[in-house]
């Protein structure tokens, strides 16, 4: 559609197989791609990925509830993409729990044979693919909010690519030789349209167990994709500096971890007011910085009368109270 003018209006009716290839050359020619220039090399990236949409597809077919009247739909409209098939999740499925639910259908013999064709995902995880297909442009995730107990309904929202986002993954898959998976886009897009998170947001909010959460944060840091500081729930991670260099953002990098510095001081107070007193590790544990970089965060609590030293070298205490005055 076009606005509300109706441009194609097709129906199919026939052998499953050969109705899925129908509407795959069907929408081929309304998936136009654009040519991005990575580094050396150039890439097509079309407007919906093709395997997404493939995959959307056949799980339309695929898990459908054929005890219902109603057809599949394929809508393409100035907004983006829908494909919505009648009956709702399967029992145990909504959409807080896609990406981490175990993978079973309602047309089991079906899927099979489906997957036997090679059309469907055949690790059952064809939901991942339908979402790396949008995370690795940077684009939207997909929307399942307008689903219901009589229908599931998926929307790829029509968006620009986001051209450093691309050439930064495509960077890292050249230096590693992997393919970023599912769940470190997840954590990439968010940190990108917050531009800050803490553990404690990311754990509510993104739809992986908080095991996987942790092992995938300490790769990206590990990358230097992202970069953490603070202790605990309260964790905070933006992207990486970089990250902000290679999208020619390093004033945003600076604006981002000049708030957390602002903040150490507080935490260090917090810390002391919880504890009684700190070492100089213990500082280093919280903000996670070197010796050096603790050791003055103290100092100029000390100098500031906020806090005062007991001890020397490294195992000096800080506790609250006056200036001492001692050098």
């Amino acid at each position: 559609m076009s606005g509300t003018d109706i441009k194609v209006n097709q129906d199919y009716a026939g052998p499953l197989l050969k109705t899925i290839e129908q509407i795959n050359d069907m929408f081929s020619p309304w998936n136009p791609s654009v040519e991005l220039s990575i580094g050396l090399f150039s890439m097509m990236v079309p407007e919906f990925d093709h395997r997404a949409f493939r995959e959307a597809l056949v799980n339309a077919f695929g898990h459908r509830d054929y005890t219902l009247l109603g057809r599949v739909r394929v809508q393409l409209d100035d907004a983006g993409l829908t494909i919505a098939n009648p009956g709702g999740f399967v029992e145990g499925i909504n959409i807080h729990n896609l990406l981490t639910a175990e993978p079973h259908g309602r047309n089991p013999c079906l899927m099979d044979a489906l997957k036997r064709t090679g059309l469907a995902e055949r690790t059952g995880r064809g939901i991942d693919r339908i979402c790396e297909g949008s995370l690795h442009y940077g684009r939207p995730l997909p929307d399942y909010t307008a689903s219901n107990e009589r229908n599931v309904s998926v929307y790829l929202q029509r968006s620009a690519p986001d051209v450093e986002f691309v050439r930064m993954l495509a960077e890292e898959q050249e230096r590693t030789g992997k393919t970023m998976p599912v769940n470190g886009l997840l954590i990439l897009n968010m940190l990108r349209n917050e531009r800050r998170c803490t553990f404690e947001t990311m754990n509510k909010k993104l739809d992986m167990s908080e095991q996987r959460l942790r092992a995938m944060l300490g790769q990206l840091t590990e990358s230097g994709m992202i970069e953490g500081s603070g202790n605990g729930s309260r964790r905070t991670y933006t992207l990486g500096s970089t990250v902000y260099r290679r999208t020619g953002k390093t004033i945003e990098y600076v604006r981002q971890t000049g708030i957390d510095r602002v903040r150490w001081p507080e935490l260090i107070m917090k810390l002391v007011a919880e504890q009684n007193d700190v070492m100089r590790a213990d500082v280093m544990e919280l903000l996670h910085v070197d010796a050096n970089q603790a050791y003055y965060q103290l100092s100029k609590l000390v100098k500031g009368g906020k806090l005062r030293v007991i001890g020397r070298g490294k195992g000096a205490r800080y506790t609250i109270g006056g200036f001492t005055g001692r050098k």
